[in-house]
């Protein structure tokens, strides 16, 4: 007892009335007490009041009932004292300096916390912007979806930026936007389309040299279309059209269409088709073999005794060879059985007359200068040409020589008014143009009796003029013929020397 109050200094009383807790200095254990090297001791605080009043208390006790917590703290107090009787405390010195540091390192793990949960905060709840300059709109859309930022798009013509890509964002690239915020940008719409643009002499430009004006011009309704052609070499201009008949190209604005037409040169096909056996085959099997194959087909019909009408004769070219596109097939088709025009030349008109054929025949003779009398001068359809049994046959006109033309002896068999039937019939209606002229004579034979003629009883040719006289029937006694062929200038004159009535006809 005496030692444990010998180490209860002044000192180590007054730390306890500081703050000190009793719990740390309880926890010190002197250093001289090697028995017990690991147990722990815990020490009751016990006053320099409690002691004191402990060591002079008098035997007068007071009552429990007015006092049980002084009895208690008392008696805790002595339990204390024999406890460590036996043990040395010794206090830290560093005490105070660990709990500062103690309490120094709670703040700021305190405001570490606070500001790591600002920063958290912030981070959720603000994004950075990225730079959105020539993206796409849909792109910024699909970021704004993602970070939970709205976009709003406004749009404007600019020549520089593609069709819906960026021109401008509200909010500079890499500053922070708050999300749930709007982020406003402006995209565009490409050149402006009422722009007039002064076009090139497209037919001093290449192909390429026109894409590349097009792509500069940002010309996007001009358009390049190459077609094939046999005479103009590739890549050189063939032709240019307005979708607008009216524009001129002065006044062309880049929303306006134009055709700009560049020739691919000659096409050359490869190849690569087989051809197959089309004999015996029928037409419309040709055809779509040719559609199939985008081959040209030529169709020559023939007529033949063995092949049916509408099926394949024969092909010029074999079965197995291998065309292209370009090269032409070329197919005999049978058009049945034909009616063939016969050779009138190898006929008489007798003979002629007597071939029975499904020909229309008209059969005629006809006077000639040259052909001698019976023999075969022309036929109007050419020998050998074929008709179909379908076909509409024209008449064949066969004509043979009649010979020369003869005139015969008409005086006092034939009148005036047998003339114009006598000459048709003998000799207009028979290709010879034979024309007759009248004059009047006094003359006893009757009246309108052919009494005279210029030419008669020889050939005559084709083109000849009969002078015939006719009787007036005024005398009663003939006059001596002084002359066969009258006299020109002295007909139609009366033996009183009168002029008489001359008529000149030539045939119909």
């Amino acid at each position: 007892m005496s030692d444990f109050l010998t180490n209860f200094t002044k000192e180590k009383y007054d730390g306890k009335k500081q703050g000190e807790t009793t719990e740390d200095n309880a926890s010190v254990v002197s250093d001289e007490m090697p028995q017990k090297p690991q147990e722990e001791v815990f020490e009751q605080p016990v006053t320099k009041e409690e002691i004191h009043d402990d060591d002079n208390q008098p035997n007068t006790a007071e009552p429990v009932d007015e006092q049980p917590s002084r009895s208690r703290r008392n008696q805790q107090a002595t339990a204390n004292v024999s406890r460590f009787q036996t043990e040395e405390t010794e206090f830290d010195p560093t005490y105070k300096k660990k709990q500062q540091r103690k309490y120094l390192f709670i703040g700021l793990g305190s405001a570490l916390a606070l500001i790591l949960a600002i920063f958290t905060y912030y981070q959720l709840s603000y994004v950075k912007v990225p730079d959105f300059t020539s993206k796409e709109i849909a792109e910024v859309r699909t970021w704004g979806s993602e970070s939970g930022v709205k976009i709003e798009v406004a749009q404007e013509y600019n020549f520089e930026e593609e069709i819906n890509h960026v021109i401008t964002q509200g909010v500079k690239a890499d500053k922070k936007i708050r999300k749930g915020k709007i982020l406003n940008v402006t995209a565009s719409l490409g050149p402006d389309p009422e722009e007039k643009i002064t076009l090139p002499n497209f037919s001093t430009l290449t192909k390429t040299e026109a894409a590349d004006w097009i792509l500069e011009e940002k010309a996007e309704n001009v358009t390049l279309i190459e077609n094939y052609d046999d005479s103009i070499k590739k890549g050189v201009f063939i032709k240019q059209e307005f979708a607008s008949k009216e524009l001129k190209a002065e006044d062309y604005k880049r929303k306006d269409r134009l055709m700009v037409y560049y020739s691919k040169g000659k096409e050359v096909f490869e190849k690569n088709i087989e051809v197959i056996d089309f004999t015996g085959k029928p037409l419309a099997e040709v055809e779509e073999w040719a559609k199939k194959n985008e081959v040209k087909i030529k169709i020559v019909k023939d007529f033949s005794n063995t092949v049916a009408d509408g099926v394949t004769i024969s092909q010029e070219i074999a079965k197995g060879t291998k065309i292209g596109k370009d090269e032409v097939l070329t197919i005999h088709l049978s058009k049945g059985k034909a009616i063939e025009i016969p050779d009138y030349s190898q006929y008489t008109m007798e003979e002629a007359t007597t071939i029975e054929t499904k020909i229309p025949v008209v059969i005629k003779s006809l006077y000639s200068d040259y052909v001698a009398y019976g023999q075969f001068i022309s036929q109007s359809v050419e020998a050998g040409k074929q008709f179909n049994e379908t076909d509409t046959i024209p008449p064949v006109t066969v004509v043979y020589s009649q010979g020369k033309p003869y005139m015969k002896d008409l005086r006092g068999s034939v009148s005036e008014g047998d003339l114009p039937k006598l000459f048709f019939d003998e000799f207009e209606s028979k290709g010879a143009n034979i024309y007759y002229s009248i004059y009047y004579v006094d003359s006893a034979e009757p009246k309108g009796t052919v009494v005279e003629m210029s030419t008669y009883g020889q050939f005559i040719s084709l083109e000849s003029t009969i002078w015939i006289g006719i009787s007036l029937g005024n005398l009663t006694t003939s006059l001596p013929d002084v002359q066969d062929t009258p006299d020109p200038e002295l007909q139609g004159l009366s033996d009183t020397g009168a002029e008489t009535d001359v008529s000149v006809e030539a045939t119909p």
